[in-house]
Order: C-alpha cells, then structure tokens, then sequence
C-alpha cells in the first residue's frame, strides 16, 4: 500500500516536472515514441511520424536481437 503511495507521487512529479519543461521551451516528449515535439497545448501532439518511429525502433531491436544470436 506504502509503495503504491509513492509510486503515484513519483509519477505526479514527473508530469509536473513534464508540464514545467514544456512550459518554459514549448516542447514536450512524445510517451510513445520519445521524440521531443514542440506544441503550443498538453491537449495534443502535431503529427511527428509517432508511428513510423515506433516501427523503426522495432525493426531495429528485432534485427539487434537477431545479430546476437
């Protein structure tokens, strides 16, 4: 219960530290892909190629887990 408590104010802290970041520079990270964007709301992201990105990283990792076998 003790640890649920303080994993929660753990995640609060990082969307304050999230909503401070993108209120002094205008951008914030994208969860799913990780690519800084810029946006004038927390509303929504403009388009960044969010998937592309994501099917990329896969692709990758698939082929790194490949080489190491």
């Amino acid at each position: 219960m003790e640890q649920q408590f303080l994993d929660r104010l753990h995640d609060q802290a990082l969307a304050e530290n999230d909503e401070r970041d993108w209120y002094r520079t205008g951008r914030i990270q994208c969860a799913d892909c990780g690519t800084s964007v810029r946006t004038r709301t927390l509303e929504t992201l403009p388009k960044h190629r969010c998937t592309e990105r994501q099917r990329a990283r896969r692709e990758r990792e698939a082929l790194d887990r490949a080489a190491e076998k």
